[in-house]
């Protein structure tokens, strides 16, 4: 990797992290202490960590919303690995929509890559008070489109796709397209497509998973 730079793309998370609205907080629990060690006796540092699967930058599987859709340790992995496409959206801020047209001028490079990362700038949004509220959502049109093109998987600043009904959230994973959720750190990748990777933890039968996103550039 001589040359080459690995960007984080994933927020820090801890007990104090704002989780979605309406969900609790990460819990940690300390089930033993290094500095208990003693002369006879040797301890190391165990936590145990509760925190909804969603929480953070995330990766939502097609069982989120979709009952008959794959679970997270079913994803096959070179869905969460490989060349992505940068679709760079800086006019889309409070309250706006992504639309199908949005999308249009990124079509070869999804078609290629399969892998659509959208930015706009709301990660500067993580540590305020209205991350969680008014942000961009894409259309169920735009949605379409991606899985059209063949995408699967999208990953974005933004908290979320869409609000309720959650329209956008059934095209997607019902197309089979992975949704990476609350990504941060768009902004140092200069290129228009590049090497991308967010693994999910394996979870038998379940929903979504926190993952460590990054970007290999250079």
């Amino acid at each position: 990797m001589s040359g080459q730079r690995v960007i984080d793309l994933s927020h820090p998370i801890s007990e104090a992290t704002t989780p979605w609205p309406g969900s609790p907080k990460m819990e940690l629990i300390h089930l033993d202490r290094a500095e208990l060690s003693t002369a006879s006796e040797r301890h190391s540092n165990c936590t145990r960590v509760g925190i909804n699967i969603h929480f953070g930058t995330h990766m939502d599987a097609p069982f989120h919303f979709v009952s008959s859709g794959k679970t997270i340790d079913q994803v096959p992995l070179e869905w969460t690995y490989g060349m992505a496409t940068m679709v760079r959206l800086q006019n889309k801020g409070p309250g706006t929509q992504i639309t199908r047209g949005d999308l249009l001028p990124w079509t070869d490079s999804l078609k290629r890559t399969r892998k659509a990362i959208l930015q706009n700038g709301w990660a500067a949004r993580w540590t305020k008070s209205d991350f969680f509220d008014n942000y961009p959502v894409i259309t169920p049109d735009a949605a379409a489109f991606l899985v059209e093109c063949g995408v699967h998987l999208v990953g974005m600043e933004m908290p979320s796709v869409d609000n309720a009904p959650h329209d956008t959230h059934m095209v997607l994973l019902g197309g089979e397209c992975l949704i990476v959720e609350s990504l941060r750190g768009l902004e140092q990748i200069e290129a228009d497509e590049f090497l991308f990777s967010a693994t999910p933890l394996c979870f038998t039968n379940l929903d979504g998973s926190p993952v460590r996103a990054v970007a290999i550039v250079g």
